[in-house]
């Protein structure tokens, strides 16, 4: 802008100086208007905008002082200086306002020191301009001067507007982006302090079938579902009356009677004063994530052969009160009909049993049938009074042995081994299973628990493994083996799971199954976890594997076990390829210590994995608090995959809802190709399992024992 303003003058000005004698005076203008003319002719060149300006910003400042001072001061040509305001007018629109501030000191600078040197510059025997010119000169400088300032700073009103303008459009093009990302994804809803509808956008009126007219200025209950309980709205309101955000999962009601699940915020909007002007309510729906979960809630909790309730079922149940007796069920020798008739006939048999079993319970008070697994039933009531127990399993026995169940014209009669157990609801099926045991060592028909039944062998099966496994630690027995985990995407093993063994004075490994409570009696399970953990890394850090370590919840609420932890993350820069295998996730009460836990470790880029997921209720419940980065499906699950379609369907539900959430899944006990092509089949990303190798005590060595 300026090189077009000033350029053309300064050749007239040139012209004007020569003319009258000023030789030297007029070639300053002309070194400018050929600067000028340069510069426009290299900026349509390079396009270098930044130069051009910074090199004429220069010359404006300088030479129009340079011309005054040649002509003999303030006296003669006071009025050229008033160019050189052209410098900081000009940076005002092309330089930062912290730095054009620096342009105007620089023109006050040398209009100072022309002050001083004005006297000298009188003396000097220049050629004299007359008054008249001088003033005709004033006026045609100063006119042409300020007509430049002014369209320069006419530019600068105009480029600010346009950009004012652009920077307007874009953040309403921003807005409307914004707007139409909520309006697809979110539900938004805005109340007054009385809980009254002010505004809905989009989505609530696509989701709910209500309409503007329905809506506003109503109360918000106006979707509230009747099974939610009222204490969840006085929560509610108690914490967002006091100025904080609620935040939980509500299930609401459309027009149209159907219900659907949120995940909702609610937030106070407050005044420049710090007072609650309205509400605003940010919705996610989340009913195909409940949907599933209850799909699979469901099919966790049911047997899928006899369509009784289950142990996930019946350990649910146990949890809380009331306190109930149990009665535990095993068909005597039942494989031998499968031996001789075949699976599918000795199906057939269970079903009819699961049958009797249940008109055998309807005349007793509160009582409850559950499939334990395979040939045992379990049955539970209130009932706790010894004697009325013993009556009613006597019975049973007694209507059993009448009962003949008739397959395929072929009769069959069973017999049946009960244990019963009244002790407290968190040891009754441990109890009931010894019982349901001595009653078969000692060939009895029914045995009711008592605590002389196992205590003297189990104190001496435990004297003797703790002084097995004080030994093996400070011989240094305890080992880690390895189990390859393979990506069903390229058949590749890039990770594995550590396991703990004890090697015995034979040099037999043995599994944990048979040390690891009696360990955690004895107080020596966390030396155990200290050594799996120690060893894990060192065996790792040399290679490029991940790995996988199995931890307890009990570990992660141990400080000192916690502390190593963090420790050794420390210590090996291996972080990145640690993964944490949390093991009795359903046993969490805790949750703030969990997730302390797991935020600590994921800083340091390590991973969690969920082990047996697919077990029961509570650990679907807590993934998403969790964390998860892997869930591995209950070999329980994965076992019967081939050949039940219950199985394979539970964990179609478990891909699916694990692929929502971005975790990986991972399926155990893969013992035949049959298995593991049925879980690539329904996409589970990895799986691991003797099909691949078992445990072995050497990292990477093959057991060649691969289903071909």
């Amino acid at each position: 802008m300026v090189p077009v303003i000033i350029g053309p003058v300064c050749l007239v000005w040139f012209v004007i100086y020569l003319s009258l004698g000023h030789n030297f005076s007029s070639v300053i203008p002309l070194a400018y208007a050929t600067s000028s003319l340069y510069a426009i002719w290299r900026f349509s060149k390079n396009k270098n905008l930044l130069i051009m300006q910074k090199t004429q910003m220069f010359l404006i400042l300088l030479l129009p002082f340079f011309l005054m001072w040649s002509l003999g001061g303030f006296a003669q040509s006071g009025y050229i200086f008033l160019w050189a305001f052209f410098a900081p007018i000009a940076s005002l629109i092309h330089e930062k306002k912290s730095k054009s501030i620096y342009w105007l000191y620089s023109f006050i600078a040398l209009v100072i020191f022309s002050v001083f040197i004005d006297q000298w510059l009188m003396q000097l025997p220049l050629q004299k301009v007359s008054q008249s010119t001088i003033e005709v000169f004033i006026f045609l400088n100063i006119s042409a001067a300020l007509s430049g300032i002014y369209y320069l700073i006419k530019y600068f009103i105009n480029e600010n507007d346009k950009n004012a303008y652009q920077r307007l459009s874009d953040n309403i093009s921003y807005l409307e982006s914004y707007k139409s990302n909520i309006d697809n994804n979110l539900i938004v809803t805005r109340t007054d302090l009385d809980g009254f509808i002010t505004f809905a956008n989009q989505n609530f009126y696509n989701i709910t079938g209500y309409t503007q007219a329905d809506v506003i200025g109503q109360n918000h209950n106006i979707v509230r579902h009747p099974s939610t309980h009222k204490s969840v709205f006085v929560e509610l309101w108690d914490t967002i009356l006091s100025k904080k955000t609620w935040h939980g999962h509500i299930e609401n009601l459309a027009k149209d009677g159907s219900s659907y699940w949120v995940d909702t915020t609610i937030s106070p909007i407050l005044n420049k004063d710090n007072e609650i002007v309205e509400f605003i309510a940010i919705r996610h729906n989340i009913s195909k994530l409940i949907a599933q979960k209850n799909k699979l809630i469901e099919m966790l909790y049911v047997d899928s052969l006899t369509k009784l309730k289950n142990r996930n079922a019946l350990l649910d149940k146990i949890k809380d009160p009331p306190r109930v007796s149990c009665m535990l069920i095993n068909i005597d020798s039942f494989s031998q009909i499968n031996n001789l008739y075949g699976e599918d006939f000795g199906n057939e048999v269970l079903k009819e049993f699961a049958n009797f079993l249940l008109s055998e319970i309807e005349h007793i008070d509160n009582a409850n049938l559950y499939r334990q697994s395979g040939d045992e039933f379990i049955i539970t009531c209130t009932q706790r009074n010894t004697e009325t127990i013993i009556a009613i399993a006597t019975n049973l026995i007694h209507h059993n042995s009448e009962n003949v169940i008739t397959i395929r014209d072929q009769k069959i009669s069973l017999n049946v081994t009960i244990g019963i157990s009244l002790e407290k609801n968190k040891l009754l099926l441990q109890t009931a299973h010894m019982a349901l045991i001595a009653a078969k060592r000692r060939s009895k028909i029914l045995v009711i628990y008592s605590d002389e039944l196992s205590l003297s062998t189990e104190y001496e099966n435990n004297i003797r493994w703790i002084k097995e496994i004080k030994d093996a630690i400070y011989d240094d027995r305890i080992t880690i083996y390895f189990q390859p985990i393979v990506d069903n995407a390229n058949n590749k093993i890039n990770k594995y799971e550590t396991l703990i063994r004890l090697i015995d004075k034979d040099g037999n490994p043995i599994i944990p199954f048979h040390f690891l409570e009696i360990a955690k009696k004895a107080k020596l399970y966390k030396q155990l976890t200290k050594i799996v953990i120690k060893k894990s890394f060192e065996v790792f850090k040399e290679t490029d594997y991940e790995f996988s370590i199995n931890i307890t919840i009990d570990d992660i609420l141990d400080k000192d076990i916690t502390a190593f932890i963090i420790k050794t993350l420390e210590k090996y820069n291996i972080s990145n390829r640690v993964i944490f295998e949390i093991v009795e996730s359903e046993s969490i009460e805790n949750f703030d210590k969990i997730e302390e836990f797991i935020n600590k470790v994921k800083s340091y880029g390590c991973r969690i994995s969920i082990d047996d997921f697919g077990t029961g209720y509570s650990n679907f419940e807590h993934l998403m608090r969790l964390q998860a980065d892997f869930i591995k499906i209950d070999g329980s699950i994965i076992k019967e995959i081939a050949h039940d379609k219950r199985s394979a369907l539970i964990t179609s539900v478990i891909v699916a809802f694990a692929k929502e959430m971005g975790i990986e899944t991972i399926g155990e006990y893969v013992e035949n190709k049959e298995i593991n092509d049925k879980l690539i089949t329904l996409g589970v990303n990895k799986s691991q399992g003797y099909y691949f190798d078992k445990p072995q005590a050497i990292l990477g060595k093959s057991n060649d024992k691969k289903d071909t």
